[in-house]
């Protein structure tokens, strides 16, 4: 099959892939990136007259807003506020209020849409995030167990997290991991969906950070990585099951890819897991 380029980033394919591997932009009949969530950008809450304690205050809130407006519709007068997508503190602020009444409504980029399946799908946890002592370090993990360098920690592929990459790499015959970065990126951008409506998630960035992995890592020639052997062996003379690639805290990669202000935990106690090699590896 012949070579074929990008139209996005220009990068030399093979010709068999489904998407870019640098870019992930999709190459099936040209429909854009696959999979890629588009973030909101433009958010409208409209609500009734209401006998609820919270409407004075809902109707401030309102009125102080630059692009409120108030229309009929069946005889009723209808409020809508508008907010840019950055203005979430504003905007949360009235959602809270008045959420909950029947007469409620969400429009994202004016389309309806329900409040459960907005607000779990991004904003919830966005606002724990206003309310984190460090929002960067919420984003990229305040523990090993969820700590990543994607900048979202519930996409998975934590920095240390086994399972993710046993799942997206292979182990050559010379002991080398190769990570599979298009899956990875399919992976990703598949996770991301659930959470489309974060206002400050970039999949542009998470896909860049994904092309700075490695091709190889091969600790033998680079001692910022050390493999971890699982040990799945109920033979006591059999080989590990798997290997795990594990970057150092301190390395130059991961001050590339992390914001200077998050703290990389250390790795934790794997227990089971045995650092260095398979009989044999050197």
């Amino acid at each position: 099959m012949p070579e074929k380029n990008c139209p996005v980033c220009n990068l030399v394919l093979g010709g068999e892939e489904n998407y870019c591997s640098r870019c992930g932009n999709s190459l099936r009949n040209g429909r854009g990136r696959r999979g890629e969530p588009a973030p909101p950008r433009w958010l409208e809450i409209e609500f009734q007259e209401s006998r609820s304690p919270s409407y004075n205050t809902a109707l401030d809130l309102c009125m102080g807003n630059p692009h409120y407006r108030s229309f009929e519709r069946n005889g009723l007068k209808i409020h809508r506020a508008g907010y840019r997508a950055e203005e979430a503190k504003d905007f949360l602020r009235l959602a809270n209020l008045v959420r909950g009444w029947k007469s409620f409504r969400l429009f994202v980029d004016g389309r309806e849409e329900t409040w459960r399946s907005f607000f779990y799908g991004g904003y919830y946890c966005f606002e724990d995030r206003d309310s984190s002592p460090s929002c960067n370090q919420y984003c990229y993990g305040e523990s090993s167990e969820w700590f990543n360098w994607w900048g979202c920690h519930r996409l998975g592929f934590g920095f240390y997290n086994e399972e993710d990459w046993l799942r997206s790499g292979k182990m050559t015959d010379d002991d080398i991991f190769i990570p599979d970065k298009d899956r990875i990126k399919r992976l990703l951008l598949s996770r991301a969906r659930s959470h489309r409506f974060c206002p400050i998630m970039n999949t542009e960035a998470i896909l860049k950070r994904v092309d700075a992995l490695p091709d190889r890592i091969d600790p033998r020639a680079n001692p910022d990585w050390e493999f971890y052997f699982i040990d799945w062996r109920d033979e006591p003379g059999a080989p590990p099951a798997a290997a795990v690639p594990v970057c150092s805290p301190r390395s130059l990669l991961v001050s590339s890819l992390v914001p200077p202000d998050v703290v990389v935990p250390n790795p934790p106690d794997r227990g089971a897991w045995s650092p260095g090699g398979p009989p044999g590896f050197e």
